[in-house]
């Protein structure tokens, strides 16, 4: 779920404004524009003042225009899309109310009509719009306070407020404490993100503790699965030591949350986990689950091919996606998972699908959660697989062949590695004789390779020689990573 969904209708809209803009690199014309983000032109013109408005002072420079026709966008590079995002969302009544809410045990609606000079109607809109974009999180706003189970209320807020980058810190005293009594257990350190994430945890934690939740329906449902966990064990002691010195009384499942968190959310980087791996229960579900997925993808791939650093931060990686699928539910981003599920599926083969789809059956039987985690399992072991699928190809080696242009061959060759640059695992070098390409590029009539792997240049870098090529390439480039 984008964070978006928590901005006014008007806000959301000018952010997709932005979006289509940056999809289509910084220039639209209009009509096309209006049409995508269904406006008028008129309309459009008005929204386009006032994101300008909006945005002027983000950074050095902000330039939005409308000029025959044509919507330009063009901004400083200390302004990106988050940073637009944020702006526009401090501004949001529905994030308003999500911090208000936060912030307080108990509240009325009369509160929140006051705090937020607003009517009533607006009020129970906003608070019906916000319950709406909670329900993935199961937990929702009612009778005034906060509800649904603990867990999933700290995760919302922390996933919120990470995103936000507001109200903590990761040079409090406390967080550094906590660190302290931790770190003996690792003999890597943290990361200065992981302790930035660990900052944000403790700070929800922080507010929630004065907060009388009873609801753990959740941490009940799953805790024996790790309850015998040698790290688990461990993190009881130490979170309740931590936690008894804030307030007079320290639930029972406050070590478990902070368990679900730590092992979750790239906390401990892949030195300490392997460590850490050697000592795990086995017969945790989890673990049992990342071990096996392991061996399904290192048999796809050939035991031959993956190394033994490759294993590790597999296993690394399949432990986190199989514990967010375990222990928490939603998902809050800033980026549009459809778009890039759609840009991940153009590099998914039909034989990554085939194993991705039994990585996702495996892992729904194993863990026993709901068909609604299937696009998150799919989008992570996209990702992964894709990711091992391309540190394991072979360079494609390319020789240019112009000698046939004395004068222009010298431009022509550095223009077409121009053209050709953004071809990852891609080699080019001007043709050597009696050595071996792939691939031949040349403007010579003859051919100069017993082999069928030369590309014939029609024109001066015309479009279709440039299509053709890549086309030919991808195609090599299949056929030479596929032979197994």
């Amino acid at each position: 779920m984008k964070i978006d969904v928590f901005l006014d209708k008007k806000e959301a809209m000018q952010i997709d404004i932005i979006r289509q803009l940056l999809f289509h690199a910084g220039k639209m014309p209009s009509k096309n524009l209006a049409e995508l983000v269904g406006l008028t032109q008129h309309a459009l013109k008005d929204y386009l003042a006032d994101i300008s408005q909006m945005c002027q002072s983000l950074g050095a420079r902000f330039d939005l225009k409308l000029e025959q026709k044509q919507v330009t966008l063009a901004f400083s590079t200390d302004i990106n899309l988050d940073k637009i995002m944020l702006a526009y969302l401090d501004q949001s009544l529905g994030y308003q109310i999500l911090r208000f809410v936060f912030e307080h045990k108990k509240f009325s609606t009369f509160q929140l009509t006051q705090e937020f000079n607003s009517s009533e109607a607006t009020i129970f809109r906003k608070l019906r719009d916000l319950n709406q974009s909670l329900q993935p999180f199961n937990i929702g706003i009612r009778n005034g306070q906060l509800v649904g189970d603990e867990l999933q209320i700290r995760y919302f807020y922390y996933q919120l407020f990470l995103l936000v980058d507001s109200g903590f810190s990761s040079n409090d005293l406390a967080v550094t404490k906590l660190v302290a009594e931790l770190q003996p257990e690792f003999q890597q350190s943290f990361s200065k993100i992981a302790l930035k994430r660990l900052s944000c945890w403790l700070f929800v934690t922080r507010h929630r503790l004065q907060v009388a939740n009873s609801d753990n329906a959740r941490l009940t449902e799953i805790q024996d699965r790790f309850e015998t966990d040698k790290l688990y064990q461990i993190i009881q002691g130490v979170v309740r030591d931590y936690l008894n010195e804030t307030v007079n009384f320290v639930g029972k499942h406050e070590g478990a949350m902070f368990y679900c968190f730590l092992i979750t959310f790239d906390i401990l980087g892949e030195e300490n986990f392997a460590r850490y791996d050697l000592t795990r229960r086995k017969k945790i579900s989890t673990a049992v689950l990342d071990t096996y997925s392991r061996e399904m993808i290192v048999m796809h791939y050939g035991y031959q091919k993956l190394s033994i650093s490759d294993e590790k931060r597999l296993t690394y990686q399949l432990s986190q996606v199989h514990a967010r699928a375990l222990y928490f539910r939603g998902q809050l981003a800033t980026y549009e998972s459809e778009r890039l599920t759609f840009y991940y599926q153009q590099h998914v083969t039909p034989e990554l699908a085939q194993l991705i789809a039994k990585l996702i059956a495996t892992t729904q039987e194993n863990l026993g959660i709901q068909r609604s985690h299937t696009d998150f399992l799919w989008l992570n072991y996209a990702s992964i697989l894709i990711a091992i699928d391309l540190s394991l190809h072979e360079n494609i080696s390319v020789g240019i062949e112009l000698s046939n242009l004395p004068t222009l061959g010298q431009s022509l060759y550095y223009f077409l590695l121009a053209e050709l640059s953004s071809l990852t695992q891609v080699h080019f070098e001007k043709y050597r004789q009696h050595h071996y390409y792939d691939l031949i590029l040349t403007t010579t009539k003859k051919p100069i390779s017993v082999k069928a792997n030369y590309y014939y240049l029609s024109e001066f870098l015309s479009a279709y020689d440039i299509a053709q090529i890549k086309t030919k390439i991808k195609a090599i480039k299949h056929e030479k990573n596929h032979r197994r």
